[in-house]
């Protein structure tokens, strides 16, 4: 069996002689996991148990040079449109204007079976500036979405903004009322797929935790496995990612029984930088979630697929998440129309071939910006402040700028940037001014605070920007509210 309990004192990782699915195309497991730090997973610091993720990543690639967006929305747009989210305006509150072509739609055209469990985070949802049903997931390339809509939901009461808060639990646009933590219930939907699929039709998952993002419920297990650690916000986050594995090792094991995983590509990657002040750790990178500096951006990642991908490998391929869709796209064999306009670009042969090539520049973020030629990275404040120049291979922590020392680059740079500013849907200045007037008060993530939640008690208040603030107050399983 390849799932691995979070309890056991000795890992081992073992390949499993499987037949060949009949399938021509590979199936695809997308998994995307929500706001775990650059240091929070046990491949890279043993204190963190995650055996069935670093089983996993010793079996395939690991990307260490793999960048998300600062924000959740913001990565999620990137990914399934492989545009600059710069350019399609989207933020916590818009979401992804309906004239960008996404992933689901290909592999829905190509014959896929198209799922998306969690977090959309992309519109519909009645507070954000697209609202209506065309941009649910279900509408946009899924044949099934089972999840949330916002940004942040309660692990246990599926509310936005506390355990009192309004529901965002749905099955294909109706509102589902159902008790259980979240991310075990995202993981029986996701098996549950799997089972009922039919072999001979390859099928694209995109599961979407919530895990290990605020308002932290302590879950159905993990937390013993911390009782040493003080701290009650970084054993929330460890709790929650130890759960949030062992989930994911029972859904590999799923696949493993039905003869599946051997033709199946598991890619896992974060989507933005942890947040320190509440616990998690980017250390040695600088920054956090909400900045382009390397803690804010860089995230773990890695791709699973014994058939083509050797085990054990370390890949220093800059890559971004944009990339993703045209990347994924030629794994599974899926030609896309010369007239789709991407920015992203398809990096499977060197993926395959464990070979680092040059690539095209590209741009991360949508307030302060940051623009890539590697091994170079200029960042352009949204304030008019100076930018700062910084050569990520030589000085990955972002210790000195070099800007003065090279004038001929910072211009060619900045007229990249200044060129995607003058065509974004919504100006930089614009996103940050949205983040500072959303931050007092409020309860994050979106939604009015209507209704009533089944259960659960919370802790602490949230900021709607995302970052919540570390209060104490009444609460019911250690439960943390925050935002997107």
């Amino acid at each position: 069996m390849f799932f691995i309990k979070y309890t056991l004192p000795f890992l081992s990782c073992a390949f499993v002689c499987l037949t060949l699915t009949r399938a021509k195309q590979p199936n695809i497991l997308l998994i995307v996991s929500d706001d775990m730090g650059w240091n929070d997973i046990g491949y890279v610091d043993s204190k963190i148990k995650t055996p069935n993720l670093d089983c996993l990543a010793s079996e395939g690639v690991k990307f260490e040079r793999f960048y998300a967006n600062p924000i959740c929305s913001v990565t999620r747009a990137a990914l399934m449109s492989g545009r600059a989210t710069l350019v399609t305006g989207v933020s916590n509150r818009r979401g992804l204007p309906l004239h960008y072509p996404i992933m689901s739609e290909s592999f829905q055209k190509a014959g896929y079976a198209t799922w998306m469990v969690g977090k959309w985070h992309l519109g519909g949802s009645r507070n954000n500036h697209f609202s209506t049903a065309d941009y649910l997931p279900h509408n946009r390339g899924f044949d099934h979405f089972y999840g949330h809509l916002n940004g942040a939901l309660h692990y246990i009461n599926h509310t936005v903004g506390g355990p009192d808060g309004a529901p965002d639990w749905w099955r294909n646009g109706e509102g589902v009322e159902e008790e259980g933590f979240q991310t075990e219930l995202l993981t029986d939907e996701a098996i549950e797929l799997i089972e009922k699929n039919d072999s001979e039709v390859p099928f694209f998952l995109y599961l979407a935790y919530h895990a290990p993002h605020v308002p932290l419920s302590e879950p159905p297990s993990g937390m013993e496995t911390y009782s040493d650690v003080k701290d009650e916000n970084q054993k929330l986050i460890y709790a929650n990612t130890t759960f949030m594995d062992s989930e994911i090792g029972r859904l590999i094991d799923v696949l493993e029984e039905r003869g599946d995983l051997e033709n199946t590509l598991v890619w896992f990657f974060n989507d933005n930088g942890g947040s320190t002040r509440l616990g998690s750790s980017n250390l040695p990178l600088k920054g956090q979630k909400g900045s382009v500096d390397e803690g804010g951006i860089r995230v773990r990642a890695f791709a699973r697929w014994p058939k083509l991908l050797k085990p054990s490998v370390r890949s220093q391929q800059f890559m971004w998440v944009g990339d993703m869709y045209p990347t994924l796209a030629a794994v599974a064999g899926i030609e896309l129309p010369g007239s789709l306009k991407l920015d992203g670009v398809d990096l499977w042969d060197p993926i395959k071939n464990q070979e680092e090539v040059a690539r095209p520049e590209f741009v991360i973020g949508n307030s302060d910006i940051a623009v890539f030629r590697p091994p170079w990275k200029l960042v352009i404040p949204a304030d008019g402040k100076q930018p700062e120049l910084f050569q990520v291979v030589s000085d990955p922590y972002e210790k000195r700028s070099v800007a003065a020392e090279n004038p001929a680059l910072m211009n060619e740079l900045s007229a990249t940037g200044q060129d995607m500013i003058a065509i974004a849907e919504v100006s930089p200045v614009t996103n940050a001014e949205e983040q500072v007037r959303r931050r007092p008060g409020g309860a994050g993530g979106g939604g009015p605070r209507a209704g009533t939640g089944p259960r659960g008690g919370q802790q602490g208040a949230g900021r709607p920007d995302g970052e919540p603030e570390r209060g104490n107050g009444s609460g019911g399983r250690g439960d943390r509210i925050g935002g997107n």
